[in-house]
């Protein structure tokens, strides 16, 4: 069964005159609708939310492994396959036993 889900939000203040500076660019030099370049934002923001999340250990193996899987489906004939790459690596390098570790992040 195929999961459909309608979102939708408000953007205010700082964060929607960032939205308003990237619709402008994309109005004026791209032929893309403005319902896929929604839809794209939506999908960066999952994919490294997911990889960050499942980078710092706080996913379960087993469900990260399936996210992961859905995840490459979703991004590898994108531009964001690419992206995917480095943020896999960030999060992997930097995750919950690098660096970045989860020091003080609730679960």
């Amino acid at each position: 069964m195929e999961k459909v889900y309608k979102v939708e939000t408000t953007l205010s203040h700082s964060l929607a005159e960032l939205y308003a500076g990237l619709e402008e660019e994309f109005a004026n030099k791209s032929s893309i609708p403005l319902s896929d370049m929604n839809r794209t934002l939506l999908q960066t923001g999952l994919i490294h939310h997911l990889t960050m999340m499942s980078g710092l250990g706080l996913i379960e193996p087993e469900k990260a492994a399936r996210l992961h899987a859905l995840i490459d489906q979703v991004a590898k004939d994108t531009i964001l396959w690419d992206v995917l790459q480095m943020v896999r690596t960030y999060w992997r390098d930097c995750g919950s036993g690098g660096p970045g570790g989860s020091g003080g992040l609730n679960a």
